[in-house]
């Protein structure tokens, strides 16, 4: 991941395949909000990846929890 997630590459350098599989990874998202802070690019847009990572870390949670339990509890 952290090699494909435009960490060193623009995005643009990839195929649009590839394009489309970067865009759904995480540290992608995370990426651009660092990129946006540091380049005081902040705006209206920067809400998608916030909300991106949001929603992806509550599914992390909504699966990691109960296996967890479970574990515990075995």
């Amino acid at each position: 991941m952290f090699l494909f997630a435009t960490t060193f590459y623009p995005l643009s350098v990839y195929p649009g395949a590839v394009q489309a599989l970067v865009r759904c990874l995480p540290l992608y998202h995370a990426i651009n909000l660092l990129r946006d802070s540091f380049l005081g690019t902040v705006g209206p847009a920067t809400l998608i990846p916030v909300a991106y990572l949001l929603a992806a870390g509550a599914l992390g949670l909504a699966l990691g929890i109960p296996r967890l339990e479970r574990k515990l509890a075995g």
